[in-house]
Parts: structure tokens; C-alpha cells; sequence
């Protein structure tokens, strides 16, 4: 089994305590890489997980990553500033460890099957943004199919064996992203 992140401190950003949490700053990069989840429920975590790997291989001043924890609707400036995001999370179905995939309209669709009461606060996060006219110009969710949500700090030996799946395709979205960057760089040069 593989253990959840640990709160240690790193560059991403993330939540303070409930009690005196200031509102989530908005990325300043043309990238953003959103993990959700809850880190004491098991394999809700995965989101949290994946964000954690991603962020230390991947250290490149175009991508912000930010620690969504369960923040539900103070994510919504991460949301609205955000060009191109990536949500990292646990996604409802019936394999658990399958890693899925999903982008554009299919976003809305794929949070409106809700696992754990943070993915209300997504399904609201995008609604929201929708109706301000703030809503990214490119969303992909990579996700990961749980097998025990419950209390737990330890993910399961399906969700553990999908983590190279997913990081996989987490990957290619950002190396497909920052292609796409470089080119318009290019063109403006």
C-alpha cells in the first residue's frame, strides 16, 4: 500500500486550517494542476497523491500546481483565472483502480456522479464559473476509480497499482499543453 502525501511544507498551493483559511489565491501561470481530495479518507486521496509526484517531477514556472484538499467553492479564482486546468482526483465507477480521463463538456457530466462531498463543490465550482463567463479555456480530469472511502490514511492496492496509469496520462495533457504554449511563442516571436 501506498501511504497518502504528507503535509509537509512545499511550493504548491495550499489550504491553511479550516478555522483561518485565507481564500485561494489564483494561478498567475498559463497552467494549472488541481489536486482534490480528502488525505484521511483513503482512496479519496488519490488526487492529492498524484499532485504530489506530478509537482516534483515536473518543476516548470508555466504550471501552478494548487492543493485543492476538499475546498469546494474557495477554489472558484483558482477556477476562473485558470487557462488550462487539469483536475487530479477519485472519480466514480464500478473498476476500481481504472484510470479515467475526461475533458470539455464530458467534465460536468463526470462530476455530476459524486463520490465524496468535495466533488458537489466542483460540480458548483464549474456552474459557477460558467455563469460569470470565467470558465478555463481548456479543463481535463484525470481520475482514478476508488476502492475505500472511508477513514484511512493508506490507499488501496488497486488505486496504488493505477498510480502510473494515471501520472501517465496526467503527463501527456501537460506535455500536450506546454507543446501548445511553445508553438504560440514561436508564432509571436
Amino acid at each position: 500500500m501506498t501511504s497518502l502525501p504528507s503535509q509537509s511544507s512545499t511550493s504548491r498551493i495550499r489550504p491553511a486550517s479550516v478555522e483561518n483559511r485565507p481564500p485561494f489565491e489564483p494561478a498567475i501561470t498559463p497552467i494549472t494542476v488541481l489536486g482534490v481530495g480528502n488525505l484521511i479518507m483513503g482512496d479519496d486521496g488519490i488526487g492529492l497523491a498524484l499532485l504530489e509526484r506530478l509537482e516534483a517531477e515536473r518543476p516548470d514556472e508555466r504550471i501552478t500546481f494548487v492543493d485543492g484538499a476538499t475546498g469546494g467553492m474557495e477554489l472558484l479564482p483558482v477556477v476562473q483565472e485558470a487557462t488550462r486546468l487539469l483536475i487530479l482526483d477519485a472519480v466514480a465507477g464500478k473498476e476500481p483502480g481504472k484510470v479515467v480521463s475526461f475533458s470539455g463538456d464530458q467534465v460536468p457530466r463526470l462530476l455530476a456522479t459524486k463520490l465524496s462531498p468535495h466533488q458537489v463543490g466542483l460540480l458548483d465550482l464549474f456552474a459557477a464559473s460558467r455563469m460569470l463567463g470565467t470558465e478555463p479555456a481548456q479543463v481535463e480530469v484525470v481520475g482514478v476509480v476508488p476502492q475505500v472511502v472511508d477513514l484511512g490514511l493508506e490507499l488501496s492496492a488497486p488505486v496504488t497499482a493505477a498510480i502510473d496509469e494515471a501520472l501517465r496520462q496526467a503527463r501527456a495533457v501537460l506535455d500536450r499543453w506546454l507543446a501548445e504554449l511553445d508553438e504560440s511563442t514561436e508564432a509571436d516571436e
